[in-house]
């Protein structure tokens, strides 16, 4: 008897642990802010092995109240060497390359405010560079598309043109021109996606050395140096125009038109050079909120002296 009562019990500890995963799965479906209806990417090879790649997203807003109304979107890309950022859809203001936390994406600025109930059409392509591992003579791409760690995905699809491709593709199916993967995703799962190509499909080889990551750290150290020089330089202004003569000091050879000199110093560092590729997407999302930062109006000194060190690596391996 004593045997039958644990297996009820296990059996009645299993029905409980399903059913409360239901209610949490359940509740988190109903905090989500917003849902992907459609999540399409277009992959063409070009001869050197590099990939032009198409994107197209139904994006459906749920929550317009939580975190405010949708105005900008990120959207994993598989690594910082990517060129030719396009938007290709009248909802897209601008989409440019942009580096969260150590991840590559798209920032996607919609041309509007979008509120709940609505649908925006996202669309843009890319070019993306270091997608492939030689195996042999041959080429194998392992692709992961960005995921959605807060969002469900009603119907990811991916097309890759089938010219050249050795045989079917892991798990995919003849669509036309292309192959072709078709699944949903939960919030934060992800879909890993394999293709090989034989010995002389391709002419040359991708060796894309430009970093868009590496361009925006430019940007950036030129901004944390001049920013303080502009405000030093307008203040100097400004002092000048209100304080006008000092009577006190103007017959001593000093007075308010010397202020005294200003000295800047520099930063140095060293280290060795390393260089790798990562092929799997970072993870996307949504903004819309100003009180969380997403904008990014806070610099960080952690994020400029991360954007230095990259800055000087990447320095480093080119030379």
């Amino acid at each position: 008897m004593r045997k039958y009562t644990w297996k009820i019990c296990a059996l009645l500890a299993l029905v409980l642990i399903c059913l409360l995963g239901t209610k949490e799965r359940v509740m988190a479906y109903s905090d989500a802010l917003d849902e992907i209806e459609d999540y399409e990417i277009k992959i063409k090879p070009a001869s050197d092995g590099s990939l032009y790649m198409t994107y197209h997203i139904a994006w459906k807003v749920l929550d317009d109240e939580s975190e405010g109304a949708l105005t900008w979107v990120k959207i994993g890309i598989p690594n910082e060497y990517v060129e030719d950022v396009r938007p290709l859809s009248d909802s897209v203001k601008s989409a440019k390359y942009k580096s969260y936390d150590g991840g590559d994406y798209v920032r996607v600025d919609l041309d509007r405010k979008y509120y709940a109930g609505e649908v925006v059409d996202i669309d843009f392509s890319i070019h993306q560079h270091h997608m492939y591992e030689m195996a042999g003579e041959g080429r194998t791409y392992e692709f992961t598309p960005g995921w959605f760690d807060e969002i469900a995905v009603d119907r990811l699809a991916v097309y890759w043109d089938k010219t050249g491709v050795d045989s079917l593709p892991y798990k995919a199916v003849e669509d036309k021109d292309d192959y072709f993967w078709e699944t949903a995703l939960d919030p934060g799962d992800r879909y890993y996606i394999r293709v090989y190509y034989p010995a002389g499909v391709f002419t040359e080889q991708d060796d894309a050395a430009k970093s868009a990551r590496q361009a925006t750290d430019v940007v950036l150290i030129a901004l944390v140096v001049a920013v303080p020089v502009l405000i030093c330089v307008l203040a100097l202004i400004f002092r000048k125009r209100v304080a006008g003569k000092d009577h006190y000091t103007a017959d001593r050879g000093m007075g308010s038109t010397y202020v005294g000199s200003h000295r800047s110093g520099g930063h140095g560092g060293g280290g060795g050079c390393a260089c790798a590729c990562a092929c799997a997407c970072a993870g996307g999302g949504r903004a819309g909120c100003a009180r969380k930062d997403f904008y990014g109006t806070r610099l960080e000194t952690l994020k400029v002296r991360q954007a230095i060190l990259n800055y000087e690596k990447n320095s480093c391996q080119e030379k």
